[in-house]
């Protein structure tokens, strides 16, 4: 699978759902073209593990690395794996700051004292909330609500 380095461009404003590490690519790209991970990295001087940890995500793209995986494969630059690598810190970020702003906890001073304070109150002493949030990925909210211990309908 060739890729086109010029076709490649964050849409700005975007979220995406995950983010995708250049490494994952790198990795199909292997795949596709029939290349074995150890004879790669074998083919461009660079240890097997270290090749493994990158596509894995477990290691990033710095310009030596980029500039060693170019120079084995045909048709991708060096500048498209970093260009791929500062997309995937950007939409980390991105994710991050969306999982904040989905859902807002109150502070304790801004609930509703009377609720906190007395066992006796409606609920057992529980501050009870309904709250429209809209989201893009229901996934997360399940499994952030599941950390809080909250429920989702």
């Amino acid at each position: 699978m060739e890729t086109n380095d010029e076709k490649f461009f964050p849409v700005k404003g975007h979220t995406p759902y995950y983010a995708i590490h250049p490494g994952d690519i790198l990795g199909e790209e292997l795949k596709e073209r029939g290349i074995s991970q150890k004879s790669f990295a074998e083919s461009i001087g660079m240890q097997p593990s270290h090749l493994n940890a990158l596509i894995h995500g477990a290691r990033n793209f710095t310009p030596a690395v980029a500039a060693k995986v170019a120079s084995g494969l045909s048709g991708i630059t060096a500048d498209y794996w970093m260009r791929m690598q500062k997309s995937y810190h950007s939409d980390v970020r991105r994710l991050k700051v969306r999982a904040s702003s989905l859902v807002s906890g109150y502070h304790p001073q801004d609930a509703p004292a009377p609720a906190l304070a007395d066992p006796s109150a409606p609920y057992g002493g529980h501050l009870h909330l309904q709250v429209t949030i809209p989201v893009e990925d229901m996934e997360m909210l399940n499994r952030l609500a599941a950390r809080l211990g909250w429920t989702v309908e």
